[in-house]
């Protein structure tokens, strides 16, 4: 299997969360995945979980990466046990999975526990539904955000606080001519 040096740092790495920020493919999906078939068949029964905002995103994205490195690699085709395409799902013969999902709610994702948690457009994932699933993951969790989203998120607070500086100062001028009014 052919790495890069972004599959490295995400397979070294000893934080409990790691954040993968860059532009659009610039690979960062497919090295967590690659990292991710690594740990499920480096070490048994490992629970691990593909998070996207929806279905369709996932098997447009992360899920068709995934296919693609199980179908490249012998070493991987040989350690699973079974690639449920309907559920999303890989079995190894180690028992370790790796499950492909999304979360409706906080509710919601509520239900099972993990040993790795890879949110894949975390940006897109609502607060509540990260935070449910990360408080049931055990070892690692990986994020994978794309920059020009946060880039955008940064220039609607500058415009909201611009906003706001508008308001304030729409009021200020409504105050002087009050105040103009009453001098005369």
């Amino acid at each position: 299997m052919q790495t890069s040096a972004l599959f490295a740092h995400n397979y070294n790495t000893s934080s409990h969360v790691v954040v993968n920020q860059g532009g659009t493919s610039s690979g960062k999906t497919y090295s967590i995945l690659q990292v991710l078939f690594c740990f499920a068949c480096r070490d048994d029964k490992q629970v691990i979980t593909v998070v996207g905002q929806d279905i369709p995103n996932l098997k447009a994205g992360a899920l068709r990466d995934a296919a693609d490195i199980y179908h490249s690699s012998k070493a991987i085709i040989s350690a699973v046990k079974n690639f449920n395409k309907t559920d999303r799902l890989f079995e190894f013969y180690n028992g370790s999975v790796i499950e492909f999902k999304s979360y409706d709610n906080g509710q919601d994702a509520k239900s099972g526990k993990r040993d790795y948690l890879f949110v894949n457009e975390a940006n897109g994932i609502d607060w509540t539904v990260y935070t449910e699933l990360a408080l049931r993951t055990k070892k690692r969790i990986r994020e994978m955000q794309v920059k020009q989203d946060a880039q955008t998120r940064i220039s609607e607070i500058r415009l909201k606080v611009l906003e706001g500086q508008v308001a304030i100062l729409q009021q200020e001028v409504e105050k002087l001519k009050t105040n103009t009014h009453l001098i005369k």
